[in-house]
């Protein structure tokens, strides 16, 4: 089983180094096992570990080809100060080994031969076959973005990917049904601006119509679409103006400020930029190439074949028949007395 031990060393691999940096600063000391048949010192070069047999049981090649491995498959520990890299060696060491005595005693008990390993091994091998065509299949869409590409997408997503806070215009507002006692209160409101609160809190009636619009913006969706768009078409700080939200509606608002949108700047998020660039250009690459491939091979799929159920329109339901309580219980509806002629009046 050399080959499949190396082979599960590999897959196991990227789980040692994502699980934690425990090594780095644990320094309880494991229990010690009993001393081997071997000593350190009587194992060949190039042989790192043996069984009792004195047989290999990890080589210095071995080692190396999964560090190399692990190294090429996450670049960052490539990154790693010199100083940890040693005990990242001691750790993937002592990784392997465990894994070679588990094989070894997998192999001898003959879990290897039943059914469910059988088939979980398959499995096994048929998810990371997918991961790895995948892989490879994903390779011919990896390319570098360009400058303006990174640029472009910046611009045109910056509401999603770059805002810090919206901006708006600070206002408030008090409603009124009545045109003339909106007016009345707007000639009071324009002499005092600054205490438009104020006014409105003095009478027991406006207060409870007056209304902190906080910033409003383009998104403020709880106003009705008349007096968002008043409160944004305005240029001039602070000011107080009417606006009739519908024939019943009248608004005295006052607006203070206009705040700009806040954003990230782009070298802030150049980086996973470009990351969202690549993977938006590659996911649109390989989708296209699918759509060839399937033409290609001729591929036909039943795009209804986990479509829901479709519920039984209104108009259909209504068409049918409402049966009676009679029909329900199994019984002949009893028959309506025949209807006698109105006489004429004389």
């Amino acid at each position: 089983m050399k080959g499949k031990n190396t082979y599960l060393a590999l897959a196991l691999v990227p789980v040692l180094f994502l699980s934690g940096c425990k090594w780095f600063g644990d320094k309880k000391e494991a229990a010690k096992p009993a001393d081997p048949t071997y000593k350190t010192t009587d194992l060949k070069e190039g042989v790192l570990a043996v069984w009792g047999d004195g047989t290999p049981l990890l080589t210095q090649k071995e080692f190396d080809e999964v560090l190399d491995f692990a190294m090429k498959e996450q670049p960052e520990l490539q990154g790693l100060a010199e100083a940890f890299l040693p005990m990242l060696k001691k750790n993937l060491f002592n990784t392997l080994v465990t894994q070679k005595i588990i094989s070894k005693w997998v192999e001898k008990n003959n879990i290897d031969k039943t059914e469910e390993y059988k088939a979980k091994l398959k499995k096994g091998i048929e998810a990371i076959t997918l991961r790895i065509n995948v892989d490879y299949f994903s390779k011919q869409f990896d390319h570098d973005p360009t400058p303006a590409d990174l640029k472009d997408y910046y611009e045109k997503n910056k509401d999603r990917v770059a805002l810090v806070s919206k901006g708006g215009i600070k206002a408030a507002g008090v409603k009124f049904d009545s045109q003339a006692d909106a007016k009345a209160f707007l000639t009071k409101a324009k002499a005092k601006i600054a205490d438009f609160e104020k006014l409105a809190k003095a009478d027991e009636k406006l207060a409870k119509n007056l209304q902190d619009f906080n910033y409003v913006n383009k998104d403020s969706r709880q106003l009705v679409k008349a007096l968002r768009d008043k409160i944004l078409a305005l240029t001039a700080f602070p000011t107080v103006i009417l606006v009739k939200a519908d024939d019943n509606t009248f608004w005295v608002v006052k607006a203070t400020e206009k705040t700009e949108d806040k954003y990230r700047m782009f070298d802030e998020l150049k980086e996973q930029i470009e990351n969202m660039v690549r993977q938006t250009k590659q996911n649109e690459e390989a989708m296209k190439k699918l759509e060839g491939l399937k033409a290609e091979y001729g591929v036909k799929v039943d795009e209804d074949a986990f479509a829901p159920k479709q519920q039984p329109q209104m108009s259909q339901m209504m068409k049918k028949p409402v049966p009676s309580p009679a029909s329900k219980k199994g019984k002949k509806p009893a028959a309506k007395a025949p209807v006698k002629p109105v006489a004429k009046a004389a």
